[in-house]
C-alpha cells in the first residue's frame, strides 16, 4: 500500500488540491447565497445582463 501511494504522490497531491479549490468554491457560493449577495435579483441594469427574470411577464 505504502509503495502505491509513493508511486502516486503527485496525482494524489494534485487531486488533493483540486478537491480543496473546489471546497473553496462552494464555500464562498454558499456563503454569498446566505448572505444574499449572490443570484439574479431581476434588475438586468445593475448587472448588464438580459435575462428573462428581468422582463415583465404579461
Amino acid at each position: 500500500m505504502l509503495a502505491w501511494i509513493a508511486d502516486n504522490a503527485a496525482t494524489l497531491i494534485a487531486a488533493a488540491a483540486v478537491l480543496i479549490l473546489v471546497g473553496i468554491a462552494v464555500f464562498s457560493l454558499v456563503k454569498q447565497k446566505k448572505s444574499g449577495k449572490g443570484g439574479c435579483t431581476g434588475n438586468c441594469a445593475s448587472c448588464g445582463g438580459c435575462c428573462p427574470y428581468g422582463k415583465k411577464q404579461d
